[in-house]
Order: C-alpha cells, then structure tokens, then sequence
C-alpha cells in the first residue's frame, strides 16, 4: 500500500484517522474508522453510566439499607415469638405440624449461626432431636480432628466462626486465638491451587492449542513492531525539548506523557487518537506513516476487543450492585432505571410491613402461626 498523508476532517461529531474520497478507503480502513467511532460511543457511555450508578448507590444507602435492618430486627423478633410457641407449648399441634414448624426454626437458626451463634444457639439446642445433636457434634469433631492432623493446630469450630463480640479487645482476642490456624490455612490453599495450577499447565497442549498460542504470539509480535512505528514517528513531531514555544511545547508535553502511556500499554486505540491530536496541534508536519491493511485489520480487532472489554466492566460494575441483580433492561436510562429503583423501595417498605404484620398477629393472636404454617406448605418450602 502506497504512503498516504492522514488529513484529518474537521466534523461536527469527530475526526477520522483515514479520510478521503469513501470510494479510494479499502475496506480495511472503513472497518477501523467504525471501530474507533464504536469505542469512542462506548466511552462516552461509560461516562453517562457514572451519575446513574452513583444514583443506584444513594438509593441503597438512603432508601432500602434502613429496610433491611428493620427487617433484620423484625424478623429475630418473628423468630423469637415462634420459638417461644412451639417451645412453651402455648398451642397444641399436630404431628405433621409440630415436626414442619420445628424443622423450618431449625433451619433458620443453622442459617443464621454466623451471626450470632449465642443467640441462636440456645434456641438449636431446643429445636435439635437428640439424634441430630449427635450427628452435627460428630461432623463437627470429625472436621476438628481433621484440620489437627493437617495442620497441627486444635480449635473449636463453633468458637472459630462466632461474629458477635462485646467489646473490641474480646473481637481481638479471638483473632489472635485462631490467627496461626488461618495463616496456615491460607498458605495450603494457595499451594494446593499453585500445585493445580501447574498440572493444567504439565497437561500435553493439542495441535490446535499450539498453533491458536502460536498465532497470538505473532500478533503481538507484530502488534508491539506497528506500535513502535507509530510512537516513534509521533515522538518525533512532539518531543517537548525541541519546541521553543512555551505554549506548544507544554501541549506536546502532555501529549508525549500520554502517548508514553499509550505505547507501555499497548493501546493503540489511544495511540491513533493521539495521532489525531497531533495531526491538528501541528497540521503541517503531518505524520507520514502508513500501514498495510492486515495490519489495519489488527487494529480493528484489538480495538473490538477493547471495546468488549469496557463494555463488560460497565455491566459488571453496575450489575454486580446488590440493588441491580433484577433490572431487566439492556440498555440503562434514567427513566428504566428510576422507574426501577422506585419498584425496588415500594418492594423492600412491603416486605417490612409483612414483618411487622407477623409481628403483632403473633403478638396479640398466637394461633396465627397455624396460618403462617398452611402458606410455608403451599410454598412448598422443604428441608
């Protein structure tokens, strides 16, 4: 392919990398000037992301955060008035009954041991069956005399996992107790995934997953010779010591920080867009440099893929929000997403107000757990 002079084109929207007539670009240069457009638009989305997940933050913390401790006190609250009516006998029950209602309280003490293991483990010694006792204190032995074998170290497995401390020196305290067991703990995990690791590694790598490695390889390769091309062909035209005006020279200043940036990153993108900013800062020493189209197609590849990539890490910034795991819309607006936030409010204030419903018909009407029994069933809520 001939050298060509890049002459940028001034547009209300932005300027391209190659210009001219459409019908004297090969294909490979219109396939560069979509992708660069594409990763621009993609940028600039990101940007508008920012506000509309700050509002999602505000919204947890504001709105729905203050729900969920209600809710938390509500519900040990709910749980403690059904322990005292199964436990005190303050109704009779059927058989079927009685067994459903004491295996659901079970299960929510097991679930909730981590959280407070003194309060809930009053209540598992009240709901356990003497056979259950035995097999968890079994389990539980059988894991502690395990972790002595292969650790050297003994420990209370209930007492390890408590999370609920009176002062901060007893938090400390208990740190401490169990520090030498973590830290051993965490040195056999990253040998065992290392060891893992490396056998994958040992593994006979197919004729395929030869060449594809290959391949890459000589991407790269080729890759980092186009990037060197360009930097020190732009290098040239920027380096700030042979600018003698102190205005151009605190430019090109700026721009040889980013395009050094650029290049240790491997960023061609950025660097072409630099490319462009010098093109205008110094229109008449215009960069002549020019590349072959399959070099021109690496472009266009490695750019998609950094679009692919900020892509991802916008759905993975925003979704992996605690508030966001049932949004249902692809493409985020202002107005799904407000629209949203004000279901999600009305949502948690309703689950609160069940919980305080249960409450107070417990309170005032014990039998009322009878009903609350019958809609578990219907559920189909097992254990």
């Amino acid at each position: 392919m001939p050298k060509q002079k890049s002459k940028p084109i001034e547009t209300a929207e932005e300027t391209l990398i190659w210009t001219g007539i459409s019908s004297n670009q090969t294909k490979a240069q219109k396939e560069f000037n979509d992708a660069l457009r594409k990763h621009k638009e993609t940028l600039e989305r990101s940007r508008e992301i920012e506000p509309l997940f700050q509002l999602v933050n505000e919204t947890y913390i504001n709105d729905v955060l203050p729900e969920l401790e209600k809710q938390k006190k509500l519900e040990r609250t709910r749980f403690e008035l059904m322990c005292a009516i199964l436990i005190e006998e303050k109704l009779s029950f059927g058989k079927m009954q009685r067994e459903f209602l004491r295996r659901y309280l079970l299960e929510m003490c097991n679930d909730s041991m981590m959280e407070d293991s003194t309060f809930y483990g009053k209540y598992r010694d009240q709901l356990e069956t003497k056979f259950e006792r035995l097999e968890r204190l079994r389990y539980k032995n059988q894991m502690e005399s395990r972790i002595k074998n292969t650790f050297g170290v003994e420990i209370d497995l209930d007492d390890m996992n408590r999370t609920g401390f009176d002062s901060e020196e007893e938090r400390e305290s208990h740190e401490e107790k169990y520090r030498e067991f973590r830290e051993k703990y965490e040195e056999y995990r990253s040998d065992y995934f290392r060891s893992k690791g490396s056998q994958s590694n040992e593994r006979k790598k197919t004729k395929s997953q030869t060449e594809k490695e290959k391949k890459i390889l000589e991407s790269e390769r080729l890759l980092s010779t186009d990037i060197n091309t360009l930097f020190k062909n732009l290098a040239k035209l920027i380096h700030p010591d042979k600018e003698q005006d102190p205005t151009l020279r605190e430019k090109k200043s700026k721009l040889m920080t980013k395009l050094s940036g650029a290049r240790d990153n491997m960023n061609i993108a950025e660097i072409l867009e630099i490319k462009m900013q010098v093109d205008e800062l110094i229109p008449n020493q215009q960069t002549d440099v020019s590349f072959q189209d399959t070099s021109i197609k690496r472009f266009v590849g490695i750019i998609k893929t950094k679009i692919r990539d900020l892509e991802d890490s916008i759905r993975q910034r925003f979704f992996s929000h605690p508030l966001m795991a049932e949004f249902p819309e692809r493409k985020i607006t202002k107005e799904t997403l407000n629209t949203y936030l004000k279901r999600v409010k009305i949502d948690n204030q309703m689950v609160t107000q069940t919980y305080e419903k249960e409450v107070e018909q417990l309170t005032k009407e014990p039998k009322y757990i009878k009903e609350m029994i019958r809609e578990l069933q219907s559920l189909g809520t097992q254990f």
